[in-house]
């Protein structure tokens, strides 16, 4: 089961999109036999008229930017899988009050920040609106994050920044002369795309904070440890397409104590099982065991599967889903919209059933981590291996529908519902830790991870 490689709006290029597959449910034909007419256009032009590939590059006119804002409109309608979470959106209403703002857009750019903002009142982390020419954007060479209510570098990327006054533990006050937080609430916030309060500000601070053209230079205003004020001009250089290829990171260490540390950073690519792979014959040797999923924004949920078969060998729950099973002739009737869905579970298929890590297991999360990176708690809650640590995930899964948009923008909409087994959601809340701990301001200027050594200590115990 794939997932789109987003969670809440995370800017990303079109061609990193894990394509979903499509099987049975929808495609399922019998053997020998030739799709109808009917088949052939219900799964070919009907859904994918050439209409809306709009040449990209080129300014839309309002009759276009009038059917992008009509496609999005229609497609959440009748596919969005959580309307009962936002019970005060009038759906209709909405799309009527943006159809005159979209036609007085200035620019293409000016009406795709307009549809990110409808978009982002459904509220969910699997359904938004992307422009085009992403790869034009960037942000700059650093990293940021809200630590005990102040905005913080928080790690550097290119270590030239440091010969020009930039370091973590900067504090940043203001962006272009405006307050940081009133910049944060009026530049970022109403364009993200999430379900979760907890998920909402990690972007608001980190994932979508000071995304601008690539080039474009950025006037901030930041306060170092000895409390002196300077302003500093930053250029914007990270692209997206960079920053997606270089999160695919992979640690690995024992500690002289004997607890393992892995960072498990990505689930996009299958790479990340493989180099699990080559370190569990070290792995099988330690007391204990951290895996950390703070950074993991999701990608294929197997990826997670693949690796929980290495902690267990008992098949495990993953998740029960459902979809809207939408049919013109019942709503003409008058009748309830019906749902339809399954259960999963994994089933371990092993020569040794024997060889597993036994070991206590201990797993970091955070409000990033998000989408296949969830579906691996809600299994590995489900498989009773261990303990969450840290603070409560992004609360976004599901399945996306992508759709091309006119001028070369992404429409995505969340199409199926994720729960646990029994039918319990995490969409909307996120898993709760079980020892819930926060990165620390002392701690941090310290050069110590708060959430890390609580970890520690629990496995000790």
């Amino acid at each position: 089961m794939n997932r789109i490689l987003t969670g809440a709006l995370v800017l990303t290029t079109v061609s990193t999109f894990a394509q979903p597959e499509q099987k049975g449910l929808f495609n399922s034909q019998s053997v020998g036999t030739k799709p109808t007419a009917v088949q052939l256009y219900t799964q070919g032009a009907r859904f994918n008229s050439p209409v809306w590939l709009s040449q990209a590059n080129h300014e839309l006119t309002a009759d276009e930017k009038r059917a992008g804002l009509s496609l999005v409109w229609s497609e959440a309608k009748y596919n969005f899988a959580y309307f009962d979470k936002v019970p005060n959106l009038d759906w209709d209403s909405l799309y009527v009050s943006y159809l005159p703002r979209v036609a007085q857009t200035k620019t293409t750019e000016d009406y795709y920040f307009l549809l990110r903002e409808m978009v982002a009142q459904l509220q969910d982390g699997h359904t938004a609106v992307f422009p085009p020419n992403i790869e034009e954007l960037a942000k700059p060479a650093f990293a940021t994050g809200l630590v005990e209510g102040k905005v913080l570098i928080t790690k550097l990327y290119d270590e030239g920044l440091s010969k020009q006054g930039i370091w973590p533990g900067l504090e940043i006050l203001a962006v272009n002369g405006e307050d940081v937080h009133a910049y944060a609430r009026r530049a970022v916030r109403p364009y993200i795309s999430s379900s979760t309060e907890q998920n909402r500000l990690a972007h608001q601070y980190d994932g979508q904070f000071l995304i601008v053209k690539k080039g474009t230079e950025v006037v901030l205003t930041v306060r170092d440890q000895q409390q002196q004020v300077r302003t500093q001009t930053v250029r914007c250089t990270r692209t997206f397409l960079e920053a997606n290829v270089n999160a695919r990171t992979f640690t690995f260490y024992q500690r002289p104590d004997g607890i393992a540390y892995v960072s498990l950073d990505y689930f996009d690519h299958p790479s990340i099982v493989a180099k699990f792979d080559s370190i569990y014959p070290q792995l099988k040797k330690a007391s204990g065991l951290i895996l950390d999923l703070r950074r993991n924004g999701g990608g294929n949920s197997d990826m997670g599967w693949q690796i929980l078969t290495r902690l267990t060998n008992q098949d495990f729950p993953m998740l029960k889903w459902q979809t809207r099973n939408y049919q013109p002739a019942q709503r003409a009737w008058g009748n309830e919209q019906s749902w339809t869905g399954d259960q999963w579970i994994y089933r371990i298929h092993k020569k040794d059933t024997a060889d597993y890590f036994r070991g206590p297991i201990a797993v970091l999360t955070s409000p990033r981590t998000n989408s296949a990176a969830e579906d691996f708690l809600a299994a590995f809650i489900q498989a009773k291996r261990g303990i969450l640590v840290g603070e409560p995930s992004a609360g976004s899964t599901g399945q996306p529908l992508i759709q091309k948009m006119p001028g070369g923008g992404l429409l995505i909409i969340c199409t199926k519902r994720d729960m646990l087994y029994d039918g319990t959601e995490w969409v909307g809340k996120g898993f709760q830790p079980t020892v819930p701990v926060s990165q620390t301001l002392a701690d941090f200027y310290k050069g110590r991870d708060t959430v890390l050594e609580r970890a520690i200590r629990e496995l000790k115990d």
